[in-house]
């Protein structure tokens, strides 16, 4: 099957590259290639006889006279040149459109593509920790936590609702945010009504040492927010479980903070380690707080890090699907 790719001069290296044997390439006489059009093409095809032809993704111009005109068939390619590899090498599965990108008929094959390497990746790596089944840290894939906040203060069947709505987005991890009024048996319920609904491993998000004792006995996965203030009396409950714990600097502390504590919950006999630099709001110092991050990185490679990006998305007045990209 003969099948031919016009471009412009601009988008040639590139549309080449990208194309390599499996078409032809038609440079036309223009810079760029949206403006193709086929009066245009018309002139650069004489004398050539082609099974497809594949134009500019952007292009505007209707070709249905052109396209009874040569008897071949004329169809939109993808908006951006660097994806014609992988429309050439798939096209035969998809009719082709004549008013609808080809990157847009391909992008449900893209995806699938995409999460089948990520699987693969993720089954070849190498994590520090385990969180129950879950690889954490080394070079598996970034792992994501969806926080449902005040939990110990929602009724039983709208915290189920929420774990399902997080599951079904593809949330790795459950946070149960503790409210301030919560108690002991708040805790208790909370983590046990989890517990049973979730597919996925439970997390803790207090300070307070009596509700973190009670998480664990319970059947979280992980404990968050440990400090000086709370280590001494959760320490030597957690050691004694499979989980982990998120280590975080004391209130003003820095990077020396943070060091100590991490110490401390070594020392106590807690192998499951997250570090928490802690991310800084903007306005209040994000900047420095990321260089803390780079420099904990450096020097602990294998203790994986936590990125809390809400203290930064929650905090800015714009669209939160965009700042998290």
């Amino acid at each position: 099957m003969r099948v031919l790719v016009v471009t412009g001069r601009k988008a040639a290296g590139i549309v080449r590259k990208s194309v390599g044997d499996l078409a032809e390439v038609l440079v036309l006489d223009i810079d760029i290639a949206a403006f193709t059009t086929p009066k245009r093409l018309e002139k650069s095809l004489i004398g050539q006889e082609f099974d497809l032809i594949i134009i500019p993704g952007l292009v505007s111009a209707v070709f249905s006279r052109l396209e009874k005109q040569l008897e071949t068939p004329i169809r939109l390619g993808p908006k951006h040149a660097i994806d014609l590899g992988f429309v050439l090498s798939g096209y035969a599965d998809v009719e082709l459109s004549t008013t609808v990108p080809a990157c847009e008929l391909l992008m449900q094959q893209r995806r699938d593509i995409a999460l089948l390497s990520l699987a693969e990746m993720e089954d070849a790596s190498s994590p520090d920790l385990l969180l129950d089944h879950l690889k954490i840290g080394g070079d598996s894939t970034i792992k994501v936590m969806a926080e449902i906040v005040d939990a110990t203060a929602l009724p039983g069947d709208e915290l189920i609702e929420r774990i399902h709505i997080f599951q079904s987005k593809g949330a790795d991890i459950i946070d149960l945010g503790v409210g301030m009024a919560a108690t002991v048996s708040d805790v208790r319920r909370t983590v046990r009504a989890a517990g049973e609904v979730v597919s996925v491993p439970i997390s803790i998000d207090t300070l307070e040492p009596e509700l973190i004792v009670a998480a664990v006995g319970s059947g979280v996965d992980m404990v968050l927010s440990l400090n000086s203030g709370n280590i001494p009396q959760v320490a030597p409950v957690i050691s004694k479980k499979d989980i982990a714990a998120v280590v975080i600097p004391d209130s003003g502390g820095g990077m020396n903070s943070l060091e100590a504590n991490i110490k401390s919950v070594k020392d106590a006999g807690i192998s499951k380690i997250i570090a928490d630099p802690v991310l800084d709001p903007p306005g209040q110092g994000m900047v420095e707080s990321m260089t803390r991050y780079k420099q904990f990185r450096r020097s602990h490679p294998h203790i994986p890090t936590f990125f809390g990006v809400g203290n930064i998305t929650e905090l800015i007045d714009a669209d939160s699907v965009g700042v998290n990209a």
